[in-house]
């Protein structure tokens, strides 16, 4: 494996992508926007009752014990002087959704073994001289008709605008405060005990505006599980942050870029990466490709990156059919690229890919 500060080379078999049609398990399509206006409360409501009436069905975040009455003195402090709209926001989403039919998951569920792509980029790199950051979502199939696009407008308080699961308030994407954060799973041996839940800690960050200031929260409080979130500001810093039961790592932008797959790079978290299972090999050889393979393609475009050409690269057909744009095909595991996300945060503006970015077209929606 070659040092990130070289071009790599892989050692990971690389087929040809065949010349027959790569399989399309999720057609053409646009993920459904969930609008909501009004006071904290009454967004949370609204939000709720949308989810309730739709997606009945979807349990996973329908979570309902009164988290916000819980905190430790210390983080109520910061939610009450960082979001003291989201104690309401979360009360209206509780009324709104109504009593769970199933038994209540965890506040933060414990996500599947997925295999996300995530980036950022400051306007030094870029086009027009302004930052963007996005991902793809390697999951089961069926997520692709899961996903919903969330836009909060609150009354004094942060537009929310992020691909989100039903009932889910961080998801993937941006606040009007210009921070935004795309995250992926972290293969690693165990999870952090003790911490913040990543969503707790997650929303702390999207209220701020740094990501040393989101990396100062992360290290004083811990994070739990295991995870990594690539967060962005208004100023176009871009870096990632990994924990694991190892502790909190942060894995800095390189020449204005930062990518990340699903491995640990940091001090703290490395040394308890684990990959488990028939394809665990292949699987970390395919992780680091798509962070530092990535890493070069976005590189290449150095001064004239693109929204447009960053979905060009995350739709990188290198290692098909898995790799940076994954397909699903016989034999093979069956996670695929479900979406793909990129945020322009001065712009106020997500473009979301239902599926494959190198099957379908993005659609654009606006703070």
């Amino acid at each position: 494996m070659a040092s990130p500060g070289d071009r790599p080379t892989f050692d990971l078999p690389s087929p040809a992508v065949p010349r027959s049609p790569i399989p399309r398990q999720v057609p053409p399509g646009t993920v459904p926007l969930l609008a909501v206006e009004g006071t904290a409360y009454d967004c949370g409501r609204e939000y709720g009752e949308l989810v309730r009436e739709r997606y009945p069905f979807y349990t996973n975040y329908r979570e309902h014990r009164a988290w916000w009455t819980e905190l430790a003195p210390a983080v109520q402090a910061l939610y009450e002087r960082r979001a003291p709209h989201l104690f309401d926001l979360f009360q209206g989403l509780s009324d709104g959704i109504g009593p769970a039919t199933a038994p209540a998951p965890s506040a933060t569920p414990t996500p599947a073994v997925e295999g996300c792509t995530s980036f950022g980029v400051s306007g030094s790199v870029t086009l027009d001289g302004e930052p963007f950051s996005g991902q793809t979502k390697d999951t089961q199939t069926h997520s692709a008709y899961r996903y919903v696009v969330l836009r909060m407008r609150i009354k004094d308080a942060p537009t929310i605008l992020v691909l989100a699961y039903p009932g889910e308030v961080l998801g993937y994407g941006m606040w009007s405060t210009g921070m935004s954060i795309f995250r992926n799973s972290l293969y690693s041996q165990a999870g952090a005990e003790q911490g913040l839940p990543m969503a707790t800690w997650g929303l702390l960050m999207l209220a701020g505006s740094s990501v040393y200031d989101g990396l100062d929260l992360a290290r004083r409080f811990g994070v739990a599980s295991s995870g990594n979130c690539l967060i962005s500001d208004p100023q176009g810093e871009s870096l990632s942050v990994e924990f694991n039961a190892g502790g909190v790592s942060a894995v800095p932008a390189r020449e204005g870029i930062a990518t990340h797959g699903n491995h640990a790079e940091g001090a703290e978290t490395r040394p308890f990466a684990a990959y488990v299972g028939k394809e665990g090999a292949s699987e970390e050889e395919n992780s680091h490709y798509r962070m530092h393979g990535f890493w070069h393609l976005l590189h290449s475009e150095s001064g004239r990156l693109t929204p447009q050409r960053a979905f060009a690269a995350l739709a990188d057909h290198t290692y098909y059919p898995q790799g940076t744009c994954r397909h699903w095909v016989d034999g093979k595991p069956g996670m695929e690229t479900t979406a793909a996300v990129v945020v322009e945060p001065t712009k106020g503006l997500l473009h979301v890919v239902r599926g494959q970015p190198c099957a379908n077209w993005p659609v654009t929606y606006t703070i």
